[in-house]
C-alpha cells in the first residue's frame, strides 16, 4: 500500500462537493429524498391521530397556506383534551369537532448546517426536529434518522473492533507471553528494530497477527483454535486485514464489503465459541 492510500479524504470525495459537506451535521442526518407528510389546520384531530397511526409517525407538522403553524402528536392532543376539560369546569366537550390546529405545540426549526448532537436534548424531549424555517419546510429529523446514521458510519469500525478483539483473545488462548515473545523474534525481527520489536498483543497490529498465526514454525500453536489450514486461515486473515485498512482509510464500504466484514466476524467468533466450548468440554 503506497502513502498516497493513507491520505483523509480522497480527491474524489473532495470533488463530490464542498470540505464542509464531509462533516457530520444535520444534512448527512435528514433521509434523502424524504416526503413529509403533513396536515392542514383544519383537519378533523380524529382523523389526524388516524394518519399517525397508519404510518407509525408520533407528530405531524399542521401547514396553513405554505406556513408551518406547528405540531400535532398525541401529546399535543392529548394536552388539548385536558385543556379544554379544565375550562369547562369538567364537563363534556365535543372531541368529534377538535381540529388540529386547538391541539398544536410549538415546531422547533433547525438549519440544515446545524450540528446534530446540539438538538439532542430537543429530539429526546420532542421525538422530532424540523428543518428549515416555518415557510420553507425542508424535512423531518428524529431519533431513528439519527440513530441509523450513526449505525452507518460506526458498525464497518465495530465488527473491525469485534474481528481484531476476538482474534487477539483467540491468540491468548493458546499462546503464553514466552511464546508470543519467541513468535514476535522469529516472525518480526525484520519489520522492526531491536529496541521497538512488539511483544504484546496489545503493542502488535492486526498485520503482526497475521505474520505470527501465519507462519509455519509457530502454526501448531495455533491449529487447535482455528481448526483448518495454514494456507486457508492465512489466506483469510490477510483478507481481513486488507478489508480493515480500507476501513481505517475511510473508504466508504460497499454492500459487498459490508457482507464480508460481517462474514469475518461470524467466523472468529465460530471459532471463539468452539475454542470455549471444546475447553468446557475438557473440563467437565
Amino acid at each position: 500500500m503506497s502513502s498516497d492510500d493513507s491520505r483523509v479524504p480522497a480527491a474524489t470525495e473532495l470533488a463530490a462537493g464542498s470540505i464542509t459537506d464531509l462533516f457530520h451535521r444535520l444534512n448527512r442526518v435528514l433521509p434523502e429524498n424524504q416526503h413529509v407528510l403533513t396536515v392542514p389546520g383544519e383537519m378533523v384531530a380524529y382523523e389526524a391521530l388516524r394518519l399517525l397511526r397508519q404510518h407509525h409517525f408520533s407528530q405531524v407538522p399542521v401547514v396553513v397556506a405554505g406556513e408551518v403553524l406547528g405540531l400535532f402528536s398525541y401529546r399535543s392532543f392529548s394536552a388539548a383534551v385536558l385543556a379544554a376539560s379544565a375550562s369547562r369546569g369538567g364537563s363534556k366537550i365535543a372531541l368529534e369537532n377538535l381540529t388540529v390546529e386547538e391541539c398544536l405545540e410549538k415546531a422547533e426549526f433547525a438549519r440544515v448546517t446545524d450540528e446534530f448532537e446540539s438538538w439532542f436534548d430537543s429530539l429526546d424531549a420532542n421525538n422530532a426536529v424540523l428543518v428549515g424555517e416555518a415557510h420553507r419546510l425542508q424535512g423531518i429529523v428524529t431519533p431513528m434518522d439519527v440513530l441509523r446514521y450513526l449505525y452507518e458510519v460506526a458498525s464497518p469500525f465495530v465488527l473491525v473492533a469485534e474481528m481484531e478483539l476476538g482474534l487477539r483473545a483467540l491468540m491468548r488462548r493458546v499462546v503464553t507471553d514466552d511464546n508470543l515473545a519467541e513468535c514476535a523474534k522469529t516472525c518480526l525481527s525484520k519489520l522492526y528494530a531491536p529496541d521497538r520489536l512488539p511483544t504484546t498483543l496489545e503493542e502488535m497490529t492486526f498485520h503482526d497477527y497475521v505474520q505470527i498465526i501465519g507462519d509455519g514454525r509457530h502454526w501448531p500453536l495455533f491449529e487447535s483454535v482455528f481448526r483448518s489450514t495454514r494456507e486457508r486461515t492465512r489466506a483469510k486473515l490477510e483478507e481481513m486485514s486488507e478489508l480493515r485498512n480500507d476501513v481505517f482509510h475511510f473508504r466508504k464500504p460497499s454492500v459487498e464489503d459490508y457482507e464480508r466484514l460481517g462474514a469475518f466476524r461470524d467466523w472468529v467468533l465460530t471459532r471463539a465459541r468452539a475454542a470455549e466450548a471444546r475447553a468446557k468440554d475438557g473440563a467437565a
